[in-house]
């Protein structure tokens, strides 16, 4: 069974087309049953935004460290969706607390 470490929040830039933009973006980090860490990242972004830089499914979130992760809206983005929509990227397994932590300096002191 897995258990709920932690979440926290950071900026960085969500980069789609030629446009970029500030973002906020949030950490879960879930503890799995043999141990490895899972840490899910979101995006929320303005729809119209993403639809003006041509945005359809995929967009690049550039973490404060440099870190580069491709996004993705689950689906194809129009204008019938939420005025600001959820991107995820494909989960980060570490294997284990420490190697977390190093990854993912957002998450700051995670319980042991």
């Amino acid at each position: 069974m897995s258990e709920h470490l932690q979440e926290a929040a950071s900026h960085g830039k969500l980069e789609v087309g030629n446009g970029h933009s500030d973002v906020g973006y949030k950490l879960v980090a879930i503890r799995e049953h043999d141990d490895a860490v899972r840490v899910r990242i979101s995006v929320m972004a303005p729809r119209d935004w993403l639809l003006k830089q041509g945005f359809h499914h995929e967009g690049t979130l550039v973490r404060q460290g440099g870190e580069r992760l491709p996004v993705t809206f689950d689906g194809q983005l129009d204008v019938t969706d939420n005025i600001s929509v959820t991107l995820g990227a494909s989960d980060i397994i570490c294997p284990s607390i420490e190697t977390a932590r190093e990854k993912f300096p957002e998450l700051g002191k995670m319980a042991g």
